[in-house]
């Protein structure tokens, strides 16, 4: 009885420390313990309060929970390991070797690959098999794949509804026209559909990035949306069922990230990236959708309505294009070749779009034309590449030659079919298209200032390797300064031609018109002790910079591009154009 009595004395002391319920909030604030009466405990009755109790959620995971996520985390990582060999589970460097001032520009989180085969890292156990197969060829939720690595924005990604319908109309409005790849109509239709394949989100995610860099509201969605392309693309370029993973989609979608970092001024980046693009379409036979020869499969490039192939035309060539411009920056190998190519020209883009059937020249056939039947500005662009192009190989095989002592290819003997090809666009150009000042088309200005441009490019690799055979004959010093004076005349005509570009906004600038413009401020500022005529025009042209809005930010001008734009060797012009010294 003794004991009894004693455990029921202690019982009500139990029952004061154990009282279910929690504390009122009066008395978490000031940490008394609470008697929990009601309707008011005893501390809230003193105090003349309010006796209110806050419900607080219940802290922590819930009973086994972190258990089953270790186990799934084993599960992926054992799939990984079986999927892909240990040699390629090691992180992969960032290939990104640009200048400083390059690096300032570039994304902080700049994890992104563009090396030629995407390897999985199996630190990253969000990532999904390569193979993954979705039913009825779905699109998977890549936002939640990716919300992780993005940062936060006031604008959710992927974006509403609404600013889905304003990027794209960004879209129509400032870049189809310079990059004419899209069927306007087409995309319409799927783009409304509730179920996209994982190729058409990609390429929306493309459109999306390009279109918020030349708008000022969506500023701050630019880079997120980038990251999330690359990593997409990159998923997307994994070899798996190859049927599945590759189409028109995806090409375009590589086009724009090429020119968007082209545009940001990731100069390597876009110049390898250019060169996925490339072998992309290659891979899918986009090069010889015309070709005789049909090899009739479910991977035909002649598989489709004829919008479908023209689509394929159209980003096989911008592809082309965008290889042979980037490269042109710094004498950078070209990818595609052109004797290997057995596909049409496009068409030109108002029939495209209205769907009328038109078949355009072969690209030997447009070349060789002196007249034109059919006008189309994207077709002189893809002329004036590829002449660009046969210049730069040439001087390289006969550096080539010279390194092996192999003296029987003659750049000489090359320079006139050449200079024949160039003078006729440039004749061309001049009787066959108005004016880019009376009708404007910001295609058809940007290829007025490239032909000009290739002009200059055409005596920068004629007096390259007329230096490296150190020319001492008359005739020989005679055949370079009348060159030379051709290629001043072209500055002239681009530095008029650019005095249109500042009374335009920058959105409606070609995304490509900083590479033709550079060329011509490298060839005066490497010439500008040979004359005064170099001087002034080198200032003239600095002085348009100044006047052009950089698109990277508002607030500078082209002049702040100059350390990105500009090759090494003329990297000195920088401080000319910001210090605004003498060019003496």
């Amino acid at each position: 009885m003794a004991l009894n009595t004693e455990a029921d004395a202690r019982a009500p002391a139990v029952s004061r420390r154990q009282r279910p319920g929690p504390a009122c909030d009066e008395c978490r604030r000031r940490k008394l313990r609470c008697d929990g009466q009601q309707p008011q405990c005893r501390v809230c009755q003193e105090r003349g309060v309010v006796c209110e109790v806050t419900q607080r959620g219940v802290r922590g995971p819930k009973k086994g929970h972190l258990k089953a996520l270790k186990n799934r985390v084993v599960h992926l990582e054992a799939l990984l390991e079986n999927r892909f060999p240990a040699q390629q589970q090691q992180p992969q460097q960032d290939i990104q070797d640009n200048t400083q001032s390059s690096n300032e520009l570039m994304p902080s989180a700049s994890s992104i690959d563009v090396a030629d085969t995407a390897v999985v890292d199996t630190s990253e156990p969000w990532l999904p098999n390569a193979t993954t197969s979705f039913p009825g060829a779905i699109s998977p939720d890549f936002s939640s794949w990716f919300s992780a690595t993005l940062p936060v924005s006031s604008i959710n990604i992927p974006p509403d509804a609404f600013f889905q319908d304003e990027l794209y109309q960004l879209y129509l409005d400032r870049v189809h026209q310079s990059i004419p790849i899209l069927h306007q109509r087409r995309y319409l239709l799927w783009s409304k559909s509730s179920t996209k394949t994982a190729q058409q989100r990609c390429l929306q995610y493309a459109m999306w990035t390009v279109a918020s860099l030349l708008s000022a509201q969506f500023r701050d969605i630019t880079e997120p949306l980038y990251q999330q392309t690359r990593q997409m693309l990159e998923y997307l370029s994994v070899d798996g069922n190859e049927h599945n993973n590759i189409s028109t989609q995806l090409a375009q979608a590589w086009v724009l990230v090429v020119t968007f970092e082209s545009m940001r001024a990731y100069h390597r980046q876009a110049w390898m990236s250019a060169g996925r693009a490339f072998r992309l379409v290659q891979a899918m036979r986009y090069h010889e959708i015309d070709s005789p020869i049909d090899k009739r499969g479910f991977s035909s490039p002649q598989c489709g309505d004829l919008i479908e192939v023209e689509e394929k035309r159209r980003v096989f060539w911008m592809a082309y294009f965008l290889d042979h411009v980037i490269s042109m920056r710094d004498d950078w190998p070209i990818t595609p070749n052109e004797h290997a190519i057995y596909t049409r020209l496009p068409a030109p883009d108002a029939e495209f779009q209205s769907g009328q059937y038109e078949l355009g020249l072969f690209l030997s056939e447009a070349m060789a034309e002196p007249t034109l039947n059919v006008r189309s500005s994207f077709n002189e662009c893809l002329i004036l590449a590829t002449i660009c192009g046969r210049s730069l190989l040439q001087s390289q095989r006969y550096h080539i030659a010279e390194a092996y002592g192999d003296m029987t290819l003659d750049w000489a003997e090359q320079r006139p079919w050449l200079d024949t090809l160039l003078t006729t666009r440039l004749q061309v150009m001049m009787q066959c298209y108005p004016s880019p000042a009376k009708a404007y088309d910001p295609l058809l200005l940007f290829v007025h200032i490239l032909s000009q441009a290739s002009m200059i490019y055409f005596y920068k690799t004629m007096a390259e390797s007329a230096a490296r055979r150190s020319i001492n004959t008359v005739q020989g010093n005679s055949g370079v300064s009348c060159y030379k004076s051709r290629a001043l005349e072209a500055s002239a005509t681009i530095i008029r031609l650019a005095m249109t570009l500042c009374e335009l906004p920058f959105s409606k600038i070609h995304p490509l018109m900083p590479i033709p413009l550079f060329l011509c401020a490298e060839f005066l500022y490497a010439n500008v002790h040979s004359g005064e005529i170099f001087q002034l025009r080198l200032q003239e042209l600095l002085h348009i910079f100044r006047e052009l809005k950089n698109v990277n930010n508002h607030q500078q001008s082209y002049l702040d591009l100059l350390p990105q734009l500009c090759i090494p060797k003329s990297n000195e012009l920088f401080g000319h154009g910001v210090a605004g010294s003498d060019l003496n």
